[in-house]
């Protein structure tokens, strides 16, 4: 952390230097507001701390500049007691605390901290909602979901059949949609997920049927293929298709006709297939419950959906972009998400990937009782805390039974400092960094809990 502190007392600020730097945090000390000015205007800081009263420009008159075009970072404001009146128009130009002189550094401390980690969680949130207002759908910025990104806007314009895949949740198709918007088809995305449809319905609702076809048909109804007429069907859950109807699917993609149930006559067909599945269709061939003829012509581009376990640095964009939605719909504007329960979020594995992580912000937007989301809103004794991270999960990544009792806040905490640990291999100031609490508080906990840090002796 790099803070900018802007005092005309020396030795305060060569006082605050010292004991910053005992927690491991870089301090520039300037003498007035125009010095602080130009140091902001050349360099980065995470936050800034500045006194009131101070010559050529005071307090009051930095944050006007840093309101009206400066950096956007939290300021911590330093008054007097005969200054509160100041320190309150402080606030309502922007700095994000005060502390009355004298105050103890600790505290400092603490609140930038805990400024900057709210700062930051604020910045990845408004990343993801930059990401609705743009209309994108397709968020992330890990590499993975990049070449999602990639391969949809190669292979979109082409008429070739897209296979995508990934487990349940992932957005297969919200991937398809995308594919069908830069395709330039004029005709209607049509989705059906096969699994859903009753197998004795589901002929008909794909390819139509005659009057007549069958008791209770008393009208010629088209089907899904007539209806995405130049435009796209999707195929959600292709693996659950019967295997008289991948035959019938075969000779549709490969003359481009359909035949409606109880028909005689072929339909010209001009459609765009996209199939998705969270099955392993290469297994299901070798044990003759998927046809191969089928399988290959479904597979002429793959475009595999990693999980959100393995792209953790864009949960909090997800989130944001939840967010911003939720609030709106839900009729809950202004509600943020504090630091500890973004990095809850982020902890988690999400074995129901992103559908888990909207329905789980859903739930906290509708119980939230403050201004921001808290990580008790999570139910953390159920979706959650429900399962440890990594532990108890099978083949498939299939949760785990829950446990006989709701997790104390203890367990809670304890699992949230070791994944942070690990997640940041173990550098201890940047684990406080990320928790929001200061590096003494962090050894003082991983004491208590008994937490076993390697290379204690590394720089950290």
């Amino acid at each position: 952390m790099r803070i900018l502190i802007a005092d005309d007392e020396k030795r305060m600020v060569e006082s605050l230097k010292g004991f910053l730097a005992l927690d491991e945090i870089e301090v520039r000390g300037v003498g007035d507001g125009k010095e602080a000015i130009e140091a902001l205007g050349q360099e980065t800081f995470d936050a800034l701390v500045t006194d009131l009263r101070m010559p050529i420009v005071d307090g009051l008159g930095l944050l006007r500049w840093i309101h009206d075009e400066g950096p956007s970072l939290p300021v911590i404001v330093i008054s007097a007691h005969g200054e509160v009146r100041e320190a309150v128009e402080a606030m309502k130009l922007g700095a994000w605390d005060y502390l009355v002189k004298p105050f103890d550094p600790e505290e400092l401390v603490l609140r930038l901290r805990k400024a900057v980690a709210e700062r930051r969680a604020m910045s990845r949130l408004e990343a993801g909602s930059r990401h609705l207002k743009g209309g994108t759908r397709m968020i992330g910025e890990s590499p993975s979901i990049k070449e999602v990104a990639r391969l949809i806007q190669k292979a979109g314009p082409s008429q070739a059949t897209i296979l995508i895949t990934g487990e349940s949740g992932t957005g297969k198709e919200v991937a398809a949609r995308l594919i069908h918007e830069v395709s330039g088809r004029e005709g209607a995305f049509v989705p059906i997920n096969i699994g859903a449809v009753p197998e004795t319905l589901l002929e008909s609702e794909l390819f139509g049927h005659e009057k007549g076809a069958y008791t209770g048909a008393d009208t010629r109804t088209q089907g899904l293929f007539e209806a995405a007429q130049g435009g796209s069907l999707f195929l959600d859950e292709i693996g659950d298709l019967p295997s008289h109807l991948q035959v019938k699917l075969v000779r549709a993609i490969q003359e481009r006709k359909i035949q409606r149930l109880g028909a005689t006559k072929d339909i010209p067909v001009d459609v765009r297939l996209i199939a998705a599945t969270n099955r392993d269709l290469e297994a299901m061939v070798a044990a003759g419950s998927f046809r191969e003829d089928l399988y290959y012509r479904l597979n002429v581009i793959r475009i595999h959906l990693p999980p959100l376990r393995e792209r953790k640095g864009d949960v909090a964009l997800l989130a944001g972009f939840f967010l911003e939605r939720l609030t709106r719909e839900l009729g809950r504007k202004g509600l943020g998400i504090s630091p500890e329960a973004l990095a809850l979020l982020e902890a988690y594995p999400y074995p129901g990937n992103i559908r888990e992580l909207e329905n789980a912000l859903e739930r906290a937007v509708i119980l939230a009782e403050g201004s921001q989301i808290e990580a008790r809103d999570f139910s953390l004794s159920g979706d959650l805390g429900r399962r440890r991270t990594g532990e108890g999960q099978g083949p498939g990544n299939t949760p785990a039974d829950p446990p006989s009792r709701p997790r104390s806040l203890a367990e809670i905490e304890e699992e949230a400092i070791l994944l942070s640990l690990k997640r940041n291999a173990w550098h201890r100031e940047k684990t406080a960094q990320e928790l929001g609490i200061t590096r003494r508080t962090l050894l003082n906990k991983v004491k208590d809990y008994g937490i076993q840090i390697p290379g204690r002796d590394d720089p950290a």
